[in-house]
This record gives structure tokens, sequence and C-alpha cells, in this order.
């Protein structure tokens, strides 16, 4: 298996991408520390994992509350792999002429702070041991209308994951974007049935394989990219788009 004997903390790991990218990782070997801000939640998570017969423990982490996130880091001991895809909120709909600044900035803020807290807390400690690995999800697009800070805040990550690859690669760290450009089976399943079907569809139209990726493709390519079969892939994105963004 491409992981065994790897700690990975997955961020955010009772949502439909981090729990998809936990199950992954701990299909392949790894002892997966999910984190989240709801316990039922990852609990939930973790008894899949266990069932399947990977490794997994859950703990309450606010992984925009610095302490919280040091504090967590410091109780693992090791940490080789670091994901984060929290949830955070958006403000969709509205021209970026007509938005409050507040309504703005939130979704750059959160994306940002959060990134940088996790990544910072895990390459502290993979520093001393000489290797690790930091993933992070989304990547840049085309832009699209009416999104507010929500690409910018991608496009914020992304030069900070630059930053982060160069300063780290040294430490035998890699920082690595999984790009897409959206996975319908994430949609929440309380969103409408009608709206739903159309993204889904618009998102299959918009690529040169006529298909979405799926929360499996994720999961599968995050494993791999955490795994020592990626050793020389770092400072860049691996393109899950199915051809809607050409590189």
């Amino acid at each position: 298996m491409m992981l065994t004997d790897k700690h990975a903390i997955v961020y955010g790991a009772a949502g439909p991408i981090g729990s998809a990218v936990a199950r992954a990782f701990a299909a392949e070997g790894a002892t997966v520390h999910l984190a989240g801000r709801t316990a039922e939640r990852l609990e939930r998570v973790a008894d899949e994992i266990r069932t399947a017969g990977g490794t997994a423990d859950v703990a309450v982490v606010d992984a925009l509350d610095e302490k919280s996130v040091e504090e967590h880091a410091d109780s693992l001991g090791r940490i080789d792999i670091s994901f984060n895809l929290i949830g955070h909120q958006q403000f969709f709909g509205t021209p970026l002429v007509d938005m409050s600044l507040a309504d703005f900035e939130q979704p750059i803020t959160t994306m940002v702070r959060t990134f940088y807290l996790t990544s910072r807390a895990a390459a502290r400690r993979m520093i001393p041991q000489g290797s690790g690995v930091i993933l992070t999800f989304g990547g840049y697009g085309d832009p699209a209308a009416n999104l507010g800070g929500f690409q910018v805040g991608f496009g914020a990550v992304e030069a900070l994951r630059r930053g982060l690859a160069l300063e780290l690669g040294p430490h035998g760290i890699r920082v690595v974007t999984l790009q897409t450009n959206g996975i319908p089976e994430a949609v929440p399943a309380d969103f409408p049935e009608k709206a739903a079907r159309a993204i889904a569809k618009h998102t299959a139209d918009s690529t040169m394989l006529k298909r979405a990726a799926t929360l499996s493709d994720v999961g599968a390519l995050a494993a791999f990219a955490a795994s020592d079969l990626a050793r020389s892939i770092t400072g860049t994105a691996l393109n899950l788009t199915a051809g809607a963004v050409v590189n």
C-alpha cells in the first residue's frame, strides 16, 4: 500500500470531499486523524474507515483558531500528510460591484487563514523529520460571474502554496494542489434537486471528457500525491478537471 506507516491529518473530514480523501488515505495504509467541528459526524467517518480495516481517530478542531490547530498537532507527534478542506460560508449570486466589503473579503480571509494555520502547523513538525506532504484543493480556473470572493480566495491560497513549496522544498516537504472544476457528488444532499442536476450537467459539459470527476477520483489522486510515487512533484497543481482547464 502507498501510505503504510504514514500519519495524515484531514481537516474538514466529515464533508463529502474530506471524507473521501480520508477513506482513500486509510485504504492505502495511513493512520488518519479526522479533524473537524462536529464529533458525531467525524465518528461516522471513522467508523466507516475502521469497518473497512483502516485506522482512524477523531478530534474536534477549529481550523481557523491558531491555538486549536497547534494543540492538536502537538498531540499527534508525527505528521506526514496534511489536507485541509473545511467548509466555510460563500456569498454567490451578487455582482462584485454590488457586494459589501465584508461579504467579499470573508471567504478570502477564511481560506487563507485556515490553509496558513494548518500548513504552518504541519510544516513545523515535518521539518525536523525531513519529509512531508501538504495538499490543498481547488486551484484556479477561468473566471465566472457572481462568485464574490470565492475564486479570489483560491488564487490567494495558490500563491501561498507556491511560497510554501519554495521554502519547504529544501526540508523534503512537498506542497501540491489538487485542481478541480467542481465535484457534483459533493453538492449537499439538501440542495434543490433541479439545481443539483444543472450543476452536474454544466460541470460535465465544460470538460473534454464530457464527465465530471468523482469523489473516488479525488481520493485516488490525493493518495497518489501524498505517496512516494509522487516524490518529485511539488510546487504545482495536479489537474483533476477532466480537461475543463487546459495546462
